[in-house]
């Protein structure tokens, strides 16, 4: 497998932004986020099986959002498969929502909103299948995306082992891009996971962490509604309204705060953004849900020190002066052959043959 993007090419401050543009570039577009920006790191592998995608991911704490902006600037139409290697992920979409450890499987659907966080590092060896190879499963699969499939044991720990030993296969060369058989066997053991699911039992979101993640997606898929409002929220939740705002408090948020700084920060990369560079801000400012420019204003001052012209006026100034480069960040070894559940530290020597690219 190839090494795609590392972020330890361009300056701490800038990681996050790289990242994210590489991953558009590489994979979909999408939305990254991040509460230590300096200290962001991430790497991707990436090499294909006949018509799958295969992809290895480790990375920081960050929150990945795709929302219908991103759907409309490009859809591959595909169903991203995804299994835990290290690390906790949670991650939802069409109000269910998924708690993963090491070795569970999940999926999404590209053509629809999602949104992924993980607190602490993870490593995730994700399958990117078009969704046209899954023939008349496609419809139910998607059905039951963001749903944990749990790895421990039965076909999803084989399948496990099945996926991890066909990307080890694909890094060490002993496994040729066109093997349509293997990829075929891939696809097949992809249908018989989702085969016995039953959408009717799948559970509603349970635990406080499910439940935020959940209401994060819907708050993304929402956020240039004007109108959206806690009420509306906690029943696409299932909850009470009281309920909600002890589920956002307990990780120290307030649902309207949440919505606002999300509005502000769309606002604030679109501002820097040159493709809306030609846009005035108060049409910037409405897309996202805050159509009142004097209400806007006040709130970006109070969020970033300035007006919003002002804002967009130093980025432009700012543009293409980037610090030189620094050193690399400390990043976990990149682990070969590609294990469940297995820690990065300490580092343990590599069999021979197997490294971090092709």
């Amino acid at each position: 497998m190839t090494l795609l993007i590392d972020t330890n090419a361009v300056a701490a401050q800038d990681r996050v932004e790289f990242w994210a543009k590489s991953s558009c570039d590489a994979y979909h577009p999408l939305h990254i986020g991040t509460d230590s920006n300096d200290r962001f790191w991430a790497r991707m592998w990436a090499d294909h099986l006949g018509p799958i995608g295969v992809y290895r991911i480790t990375a920081g704490p960050n929150t990945m959002r795709r929302t219908p902006r991103d759907i409309a600037a490009g859809d591959p139409e595909c169903l991203h498969l995804s299994l835990l290697l290290r690390g906790r992920l949670h991650g939802a979409q069409q109000h269910r929502a998924t708690t993963l450890d090491p070795g569970d499987i999940t999926s999404y659907d590209t053509s629809q909103p999602a949104i992924f966080r993980a607190d602490a590092p993870f490593d995730l060896l994700v399958l990117r299948l078009p969704k046209a190879t899954l023939g008349k499963h496609a419809g139910k699969v998607s059905r039951l995306t963001a749903v944990t499939i749990p790895g421990n044991a039965g076909l999803p720990r084989l399948a496990a082992r099945f996926f991890c030993e066909a990307a080890n296969g694909l890094a060490d060369g002993s496994i040729a891009n066109g093997d349509t058989g293997l990829a075929e066997h891939v696809i097949d053991l992809v249908r018989r996971l989702y085969v016995d699911l039953d959408a009717t039992r799948v559970p509603r979101p349970r635990s406080t962490a499910e439940l935020l993640i959940h209401a994060q997606a819907y708050i993304e898929a929402r956020l240039g509604d004007p109108a959206l409002n806690p009420e509306e929220l906690a029943r696409a939740c299932f909850i009470s309204t009281r309920y909600l705002h002890r589920v956002f408090e307990a990780e120290g948020l307030r649902v309207c705060d949440f919505i606002r700084s999300a509005r502000l920060d769309r606002c604030r990369r679109d501002l820097i953004d040159p493709a809306f560079g030609d846009q005035p801000i108060s049409a910037i400012a409405s897309r996202w849900g805050l159509p009142s420019a004097p209400h806007f204003s006040r709130l970006f001052r109070q969020a970033y020190g300035c007006s919003p012209r002002e804002f967009r006026r130093d980025a432009c100034r700012a543009a293409g002066s980037n610090g030189a480069v620094e050193s690399g960040a400390t990043l976990p070894p990149a682990r070969w052959p590609l294990e469940v559940g297995e820690p990065w530290w300490p580092v343990r020597a590599l069999p021979p043959g197997r490294n971090g690219s092709s």
